[in-house]
């Protein structure tokens, strides 16, 4: 019987290659699934505040740093200063940034859909179910 954790770790190792495989034939290929998971999802319409988005992606400062330079560089952000406070940065998406957001939402509704086609119609979703609930027992 294998432990839990290696468990665990291969399938999220299995999600991790699924999707570098589909995000490889796409004009996103400078994404990782870091990028699209840690900054890029958390980018919906308007500007938002780098240190914001460092709040919700519990990786550190320095990751979501390298990460937004990447952005910017890549074509998907715009960085630019706050206008009313010096320190703060304000991201925003550009249109190859919305298109690649749509896109990696759409890749993971397509690698779930993938996973519960393997385990079945009732299986699929009570794994979501217990893994959801299992993540709010932990706290932030």
């Amino acid at each position: 019987m294998w432990p839990l954790v290696s468990l665990i770790a291969r399938v999220k190792d299995e999600f991790e290659a699924s999707f570098a495989r589909r995000l490889k034939d796409s004009e996103f290929g400078t994404l990782s699934l870091a990028h699209a998971s840690n900054v890029l999802r958390h980018l919906d319409e308007g500007p938002h505040q780098a240190s914001k988005i460092v709040g919700v992606c519990g990786v550190s400062k320095q990751a979501v740093s390298q990460q937004i330079t990447h952005l910017q560089r890549n074509g998907y952000l715009t960085v630019r200063p706050h206008p009313t406070d010096h320190r703060a940065r304000l991201l925003e998406t550009t249109d190859k940034g919305v298109r690649a957001r749509a896109f990696v939402e759409q890749t993971f509704a397509e690698i779930e859909a993938d996973w519960v086609a393997r385990l079945g119609p009732e299986d699929g979703p009570e794994l979501r179910r217990l893994l959801t609930t299992l993540a709010g027992t932990f706290g932030d």
